[in-house]
């Protein structure tokens, strides 16, 4: 199989599909509705502190007001935004968990891209729903009809995909475009959104990569020209919010980027003292949540009116 060259990395910026595909026409008036629902000036609303020494991911929960966090220990905090600790799960091979998501019934699933598995947390009992021997789970999301995307890399690191499972079940496979080339180098963070699209922020390309629910490529993000991105693009944690925008955070730049659902740069959100930004995760109320590597803190910040 195919690997992915740095020849082979695109650098467009917003390349989209046939712009015949109807789900994606890029709508002015949607556009202009985005952009007057920015407030001028994003606002922190509240910080909590985790109790980690470092944090590295963050998914909003089925309640607006709870949050699930990991970070410098082998546990999954369940918290509230007043900082509340209402739960904490552990791993059962006591690696760190970096990733993990919640689906339509409140449970927690994480991946662990050490022993290679995928895990069901249901009444506080850890369930491996699947072994994935030589291919390490990078990233999971769960899906609107409650499914499972997950980014894989092979332990050769001269592989990637994304893999859609139905309980534990493979039921789609997406790893080249339509003229056979790579889609992934390093698929490190996932989101679906709304449109049921699928956005992959790859680590070594250093890009976020996006498909439809069918595996077409749409378009590839790597950032804008701008003095604001002295240090580079470094795409990590992506999330997505009710107008289908997406949210990077850019690791590198210190700060968040807001895209639409076709590829188009609308804004930055820089204001609220972030530092090394690393996951994000929009929850039902478009109340942004944001976790910094060397923080222990989790921050809401509100973007729209």
């Amino acid at each position: 199989m195919e690997s992915l060259g740095a020849d082979k990395v695109e650098t467009t910026i917003g390349e989209g599909e046939n712009a015949s595909a109807s789900p994606h026409k890029t709508n002015a008036l949607l556009g202009l509705a985005n952009a007057s629902t920015f407030l001028e000036a994003p606002k922190v609303l509240n910080i909590v502190k985790t109790g980690f020494r470092f944090t590295y991911k963050v998914e909003s929960g089925l309640r607006t007001q709870h949050f699930y966090v990991s970070g410098s220990k082998n546990i999954i905090k369940h918290m509230d935004t007043k900082g509340t600790l209402l739960d904490e799960i552990a791993t059962e091979s006591k690696n760190i968990p970096r990733c993990f998501t919640v689906n339509k019934k409140g449970h927690l699933l994480y991946s662990d891209s050490v022993d290679r598995s995928i895990n069901l947390v249901s009444d506080k009992e850890v369930k491996c729903l699947t072994k994935l021997g030589r291919w390490k789970p990078q990233t999971v999301c769960s899906t609107f009809s409650d499914e499972l995307l997950v980014g894989l890399k092979a332990e050769d690191d001269e592989e990637a995909k994304v893999v859609r499972y139905a309980l534990s079940d493979i039921t789609q496979e997406i790893k080249c475009d339509d003229e056979g080339q790579p889609l992934y180098r390093d698929p490190h963070y996932i989101d679906e959104n709304k449109n049921l699209d699928i956005v992959v922020s790859d680590l070594d390309a250093k890009a976020v990569t996006v498909v439809d629910k069918s595996g077409h490529f749409r378009f590839r993000y790597q950032g804008i020209p701008s003095d604001k991105l002295s240090e580079g693009f470094g795409p990590r944690g992506v999330t997505t919010d009710s107008l289908c925008n997406i949210l990077v955070a850019d690791f590198d730049s210190n700060l968040i980027h807001v895209i639409d659902q076709d590829g188009q740069f609308l804004r930055f959100i820089e204001n609220c003292g972030l530092h090394l930004p690393l996951d994000l995760s929009v929850n039902s109320s478009n109340i942004l949540f944001v976790v910094e590597y060397y923080s222990n803190k989790v921050k809401e910040v509100q973007y729209l009116k």
